[in-house]
Protein backbone atom coordinates (compact mmCIF):
# COMPACT_ATOMS: atom_id res chain seq x y z
CA UNK A 1 0.00 0.00 0.00
CA UNK A 2 1.64 3.29 -0.82
CA UNK A 3 0.70 6.29 1.16
CA UNK A 4 1.32 9.63 0.78
CA UNK A 5 3.61 10.18 3.83
CA UNK A 6 5.42 8.02 5.59
CA UNK A 7 3.19 6.85 8.83
CA UNK A 8 6.03 5.77 10.85
CA UNK A 9 6.84 9.35 10.76
CA UNK A 10 3.48 10.46 12.30
CA UNK A 11 3.41 9.90 16.32
CA UNK A 12 1.04 8.33 17.47
CA UNK A 13 -0.20 8.83 21.64
CA UNK A 14 -2.48 6.46 23.28
CA UNK A 15 -4.91 7.07 25.91
CA UNK A 16 -7.38 4.47 27.79
CA UNK A 17 -9.67 6.42 30.24
CA UNK A 18 -10.20 9.99 30.87
CA UNK A 19 -11.76 10.32 34.25
CA UNK A 20 -11.52 11.52 37.28
CA UNK A 21 -12.70 8.15 39.04
CA UNK A 22 -10.30 6.85 41.08
CA UNK A 23 -8.41 3.88 39.36
CA UNK A 24 -6.00 1.36 40.42
CA UNK A 25 -4.07 1.13 36.60
CA UNK A 26 -2.01 4.06 35.67
CA UNK A 27 -3.56 4.30 32.23
CA UNK A 28 -6.31 6.81 33.64
CA UNK A 29 -5.33 10.25 32.70
CA UNK A 30 -7.91 13.13 34.45
CA UNK A 31 -9.80 15.13 32.37
CA UNK A 32 -7.33 18.30 33.81
CA UNK A 33 -4.11 16.78 32.41
CA UNK A 34 -6.30 14.84 28.76
CA UNK A 35 -7.39 18.90 27.88
CA UNK A 36 -3.79 20.26 28.90
CA UNK A 37 -2.46 17.21 26.61
CA UNK A 38 -4.66 18.29 23.61
CA UNK A 39 -3.30 22.56 23.76
CA UNK A 40 -0.29 21.56 24.01
CA UNK A 41 -1.07 19.94 21.03
CA UNK A 42 -1.89 22.85 19.32
CA UNK A 43 0.52 24.64 20.60
CA UNK A 44 3.19 22.87 19.72
CA UNK A 45 1.36 23.31 16.02
CA UNK A 46 0.19 19.70 15.48
CA UNK A 47 -2.81 18.95 14.03
CA UNK A 48 -4.85 15.53 14.72
CA UNK A 49 -5.50 13.25 11.36
CA UNK A 50 -7.14 10.34 11.58
CA UNK A 51 -5.79 6.54 9.83
CA UNK A 52 -8.99 7.02 7.44
CA UNK A 53 -7.59 10.30 6.69
CA UNK A 54 -4.18 8.95 5.09
CA UNK A 55 -6.47 7.05 2.41
CA UNK A 56 -8.25 9.96 1.40
CA UNK A 57 -5.88 11.68 -0.71
CA UNK A 58 -6.29 14.96 0.86
CA UNK A 59 -2.99 17.08 1.74
CA UNK A 60 -1.92 16.28 5.10
CA UNK A 61 -0.99 18.88 7.65
CA UNK A 62 2.45 19.99 7.78
CA UNK A 63 2.72 18.42 11.72
CA UNK A 64 0.12 15.42 11.85
CA UNK A 65 -0.46 13.80 15.26
CA UNK A 66 -2.88 10.75 15.24
CA UNK A 67 -4.38 10.71 18.97
CA UNK A 68 -5.61 7.01 19.80
CA UNK A 69 -8.24 5.74 22.46
CA UNK A 70 -8.48 1.95 23.10
CA UNK A 71 -11.15 0.20 24.51
CA UNK A 72 -14.00 2.77 23.53
CA UNK A 73 -14.67 3.84 27.13
CA UNK A 74 -17.86 5.73 27.32
CA UNK A 75 -15.65 8.13 29.20
CA UNK A 76 -14.14 8.93 26.54
CA UNK A 77 -17.37 10.56 24.80
CA UNK A 78 -18.18 12.29 28.23
CA UNK A 79 -14.91 14.00 28.56
CA UNK A 80 -12.26 13.28 25.68
CA UNK A 81 -14.83 14.38 22.99
CA UNK A 82 -15.56 18.11 24.25
CA UNK A 83 -11.89 18.91 24.30
CA UNK A 84 -11.10 18.06 21.91
CA UNK A 85 -14.20 19.66 19.25
CA UNK A 86 -13.70 23.38 21.05
CA UNK A 87 -10.22 22.80 19.64
CA UNK A 88 -10.82 21.17 16.47
CA UNK A 89 -9.61 17.61 16.74
CA UNK A 90 -9.96 14.44 16.34
CA UNK A 91 -8.89 10.86 17.18
CA UNK A 92 -9.64 7.18 16.57
CA UNK A 93 -11.50 4.91 19.29
CA UNK A 94 -10.68 1.10 18.90
CA UNK A 95 -13.61 -0.88 20.38
CA UNK A 96 -14.13 -4.34 21.20
CA UNK A 97 -17.83 -4.89 19.81
CA UNK A 98 -19.04 -7.50 21.77
CA UNK A 99 -18.92 -5.48 24.56
CA UNK A 100 -20.53 -1.92 22.70
CA UNK A 101 -22.95 -0.54 25.52
CA UNK A 102 -21.47 -2.74 28.28
CA UNK A 103 -19.52 -2.77 31.12
CA UNK A 104 -15.85 -4.02 30.53
CA UNK A 105 -16.33 -7.52 31.58
CA UNK A 106 -13.14 -8.41 29.94
CA UNK A 107 -11.12 -7.23 32.26
CA UNK A 108 -9.46 -7.98 35.81
CA UNK A 109 -11.96 -6.26 38.25
CA UNK A 110 -9.95 -4.97 41.22
CA UNK A 111 -12.26 -3.80 43.89
CA UNK A 112 -15.08 -4.73 41.70
CA UNK A 113 -14.62 -1.43 39.39
CA UNK A 114 -16.29 -1.33 36.18
CA UNK A 115 -16.38 0.98 33.28
CA UNK A 116 -19.06 1.42 30.65
CA UNK A 117 -17.64 1.18 26.74
CA UNK A 118 -19.28 3.62 25.14
CA UNK A 119 -22.94 2.86 23.30
CA UNK A 120 -24.02 2.80 19.83
CA UNK A 121 -25.49 6.13 19.89
CA UNK A 122 -22.01 7.31 21.34
CA UNK A 123 -19.95 5.52 18.92
CA UNK A 124 -22.32 7.41 16.05
CA UNK A 125 -21.87 10.75 17.77
CA UNK A 126 -18.06 10.47 17.40
CA UNK A 127 -18.13 9.56 14.02
CA UNK A 128 -20.48 12.53 12.88
CA UNK A 129 -17.97 15.11 15.02
CA UNK A 130 -14.96 13.60 12.52
CA UNK A 131 -13.40 10.40 15.08
CA UNK A 132 -12.94 7.19 13.55
CA UNK A 133 -14.00 4.27 14.86
CA UNK A 134 -11.77 0.85 14.71
CA UNK A 135 -11.96 -2.49 15.42
CA UNK A 136 -10.61 -3.87 19.14
CA UNK A 137 -11.30 -7.32 18.27
CA UNK A 138 -14.78 -8.55 19.28
CA UNK A 139 -14.42 -9.91 22.70
CA UNK A 140 -10.93 -8.24 23.99
CA UNK A 141 -9.26 -11.31 23.79
CA UNK A 142 -5.34 -12.01 23.13
CA UNK A 143 -5.20 -13.00 19.24
CA UNK A 144 -2.15 -15.13 19.59
CA UNK A 145 -3.81 -17.46 21.69
CA UNK A 146 -6.52 -18.24 20.30
CA UNK A 147 -7.47 -20.62 17.15
CA UNK A 148 -7.03 -19.66 13.83
CA UNK A 149 -10.72 -19.98 13.12
CA UNK A 150 -11.28 -17.65 16.34
CA UNK A 151 -8.97 -15.47 15.35
CA UNK A 152 -10.23 -14.28 12.07
CA UNK A 153 -13.75 -14.64 13.57
CA UNK A 154 -12.26 -11.68 16.23
CA UNK A 155 -11.50 -9.69 13.26
CA UNK A 156 -14.12 -10.38 10.67
CA UNK A 157 -16.81 -9.89 12.99
CA UNK A 158 -15.55 -6.93 14.62
CA UNK A 159 -15.30 -5.45 11.35
CA UNK A 160 -18.84 -6.48 10.30
CA UNK A 161 -20.62 -4.71 13.14
CA UNK A 162 -19.12 -1.33 12.53
CA UNK A 163 -19.78 -1.45 9.16
CA UNK A 164 -23.41 -1.90 10.12
CA UNK A 165 -23.17 0.40 12.95
CA UNK A 166 -21.84 3.01 11.24
CA UNK A 167 -21.91 2.52 7.68
CA UNK A 168 -18.37 2.22 6.43
CA UNK A 169 -16.20 -0.53 7.25
CA UNK A 170 -13.04 0.29 9.78
CA UNK A 171 -9.54 0.50 8.44
CA UNK A 172 -8.03 0.30 11.26
CA UNK A 173 -7.50 -2.30 13.82
CA UNK A 174 -5.43 -2.35 17.52
CA UNK A 175 -4.32 -5.47 18.51
CA UNK A 176 -5.68 -6.36 22.39
CA UNK A 177 -3.13 -5.98 24.23
CA UNK A 178 -0.61 -5.27 21.57
CA UNK A 179 -0.13 -9.02 21.12
CA UNK A 180 0.32 -10.22 17.82
CA UNK A 181 2.11 -12.08 15.01
CA UNK A 182 2.59 -12.31 11.09
CA UNK A 183 -0.06 -15.04 11.02
CA UNK A 184 -2.51 -11.83 12.72
CA UNK A 185 -1.22 -9.81 10.62
CA UNK A 186 -1.87 -11.86 7.40
CA UNK A 187 -5.05 -12.17 8.50
CA UNK A 188 -6.11 -8.37 9.34
CA UNK A 189 -5.44 -7.59 5.69
CA UNK A 190 -7.33 -10.30 4.10
CA UNK A 191 -10.28 -9.31 6.57
CA UNK A 192 -9.70 -5.60 4.94
CA UNK A 193 -7.86 -3.31 7.31
CA UNK A 194 -5.67 -1.08 6.10
CA UNK A 195 -4.05 -0.04 9.52
CA UNK A 196 -2.78 -1.76 12.42
CA UNK A 197 -1.20 -0.91 15.97
CA UNK A 198 1.01 -2.89 17.82
CA UNK A 199 3.25 -2.96 21.02
CA UNK A 200 5.99 -1.16 21.32
CA UNK A 201 8.92 -3.58 20.62
CA UNK A 202 8.71 -6.16 18.43
CA UNK A 203 11.23 -8.64 16.20
CA UNK A 204 10.01 -10.22 12.97
CA UNK A 205 10.43 -9.48 9.49
CA UNK A 206 6.92 -7.99 8.43
CA UNK A 207 7.77 -8.38 4.63
CA UNK A 208 6.25 -4.91 3.39
CA UNK A 209 3.45 -4.46 5.76
CA UNK A 210 4.97 -2.40 8.80
CA UNK A 211 1.73 -0.55 8.64
CA UNK A 212 0.06 -3.71 10.46
CA UNK A 213 2.45 -3.25 13.23
CA UNK A 214 2.30 0.80 14.14
CA UNK A 215 4.30 2.00 17.32
CA UNK A 216 2.77 4.08 19.96
CA UNK A 217 3.13 6.16 23.25
CA UNK A 218 0.85 5.47 26.17
CA UNK A 219 0.28 8.51 28.28
CA UNK A 220 -0.10 7.64 31.37
CA UNK A 221 -1.81 9.22 34.37
CA UNK A 222 1.73 10.99 35.83
CA UNK A 223 3.00 11.93 32.53
CA UNK A 224 3.93 15.92 32.63
CA UNK A 225 3.83 18.25 29.49
CA UNK A 226 7.93 17.58 29.05
CA UNK A 227 7.38 13.68 28.89
CA UNK A 228 4.23 14.27 26.54
CA UNK A 229 6.94 16.31 24.13
CA UNK A 230 9.17 13.95 24.63
CA UNK A 231 7.19 10.89 23.42
CA UNK A 232 6.03 12.90 20.26
CA UNK A 233 9.64 12.93 18.96
CA UNK A 234 9.43 8.72 18.62
CA UNK A 235 12.31 7.89 20.57
CA UNK A 236 11.59 4.28 21.16
CA UNK A 237 14.41 3.47 21.67
CA UNK A 238 14.91 5.39 24.57
CA UNK A 239 14.63 4.87 28.25
CA UNK A 240 11.27 6.21 28.45
CA UNK A 241 10.37 3.53 25.59
CA UNK A 242 11.61 0.70 27.26
CA UNK A 243 10.15 1.51 30.88
CA UNK A 244 6.75 1.81 28.97
CA UNK A 245 7.40 -1.31 28.03
CA UNK A 246 7.44 -2.59 30.96
CA UNK A 247 4.98 -0.99 32.07
CA UNK A 248 2.68 -2.46 28.71
CA UNK A 249 3.88 -5.94 30.24
CA UNK A 250 1.28 -5.82 33.52
CA UNK A 251 -1.55 -6.76 30.77
CA UNK A 252 -0.31 -10.28 31.16
CA UNK A 253 -2.65 -10.16 34.39
CA UNK A 254 -5.52 -9.89 32.14
CA UNK A 255 -4.32 -12.06 29.77
CA UNK A 256 -3.73 -14.72 32.18
CA UNK A 257 -7.63 -13.97 33.86
CA UNK A 258 -9.01 -14.32 30.71
CA UNK A 259 -7.22 -17.81 30.11
CA UNK A 260 -7.56 -19.08 33.36
CA UNK A 261 -10.27 -17.88 35.28
CA UNK A 262 -12.61 -15.84 33.29
CA UNK A 263 -12.79 -19.23 31.38
CA UNK A 264 -13.36 -21.33 34.39
CA UNK A 265 -16.33 -19.43 35.53
CA UNK A 266 -17.71 -19.19 31.88
CA UNK A 267 -17.27 -23.37 31.22
CA UNK A 268 -19.10 -23.80 34.90
CA UNK A 269 -22.12 -21.24 33.79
Amino acid sequence: MKLPVNIHQIPIINYHKISIRNDVGITTRHPADFKRDMQLLRQEGYQTVTFADLLSGDPLPEKPVIVTFDDGYRCVYQQALPVMQKLGQKGVVFIPTAYIGKENGWDVRIAGKTFAHCDERQLIELQQAGFEIGSHGRTHRALDLLSQEEMERELNQSKQELKILLGKEPVSICYPFGRFDLTIISAAKDAGYRFGAASLYFKMNLNGLSHFALRRFNIYRFESSERLRAKLRMNFNSWRGYRDWLIQQGAKATVFYQKRILKFYQQRN
